[in-house]
């Protein structure tokens, strides 16, 4: 679902790019209707999902650093975004119009990228199983159709040994 929607987001931007290349008032009409589509894709998939892949995809003992870590960047990114993009689209500024959708669309590429390789999918997983996949290394890519049976694991020694025996 993420995916989906960071793809149609991309498109989106893409043809909002595109779309400001021609200068005339139906121009200006159809990027208004276009980001009115990117908001859509958005509010659908993009922006709903996240805040439930931030609690779902870490490991159980860094859930919650992770989504205070996921939240301060989020802040931080809206920060960045509220200073850049009047500059582009001021007219006395850089006055790139809709031509900032090149810029937004490149920037929605590289989280599509890193989406497809990096993120993986914990439909129908527990916490427990999501534990053992990350800790067995197991591509993001095949979190899907990994086999995972969490009563069968096998784990070190070395974690079920007392603190106090291993110093003496």
């Amino acid at each position: 679902m993420y995916l989906c929607g960071l793809s149609a987001q991309f498109t989106v931007l893409l043809t909002i790019g595109f779309i400001s290349l021609a200068h005339n008032n139906a121009a200006s009409y159809a990027t208004g209707s276009f980001l009115l589509l990117f908001t859509l894709c958005y509010d659908i998939a993009v922006g709903t999902v996240a805040y439930s892949i931030v609690t779902e995809i870490p490991s159980s003992r860094l859930r919650t650093k992770t989504t205070v870590l996921a939240r301060a960047f989020y802040n931080c990114q809206g920060l960045i975004n509220g200073v850049i993009t009047p500059y582009m689209l001021n007219p006395g500024k850089w006055n790139w119009s809709g031509k900032a959708g090149f810029f937004w669309a490149g920037t929605s590429f590289l989280c599509l990228t890193w989406v497809y390789f990096r993120l993986p999918e914990p439909k129908g997983r527990t916490y427990g199983e999501l534990d053992i996949l990350f800790e067995q290394k197991v591509s993001a890519r095949k979190f899907a159709k990994a086999k995972v049976d969490p009563f069968n694991i096998s784990y070190p020694m070395s974690e079920f040994v007392d603190v106090e025996e291993k110093r003496e």
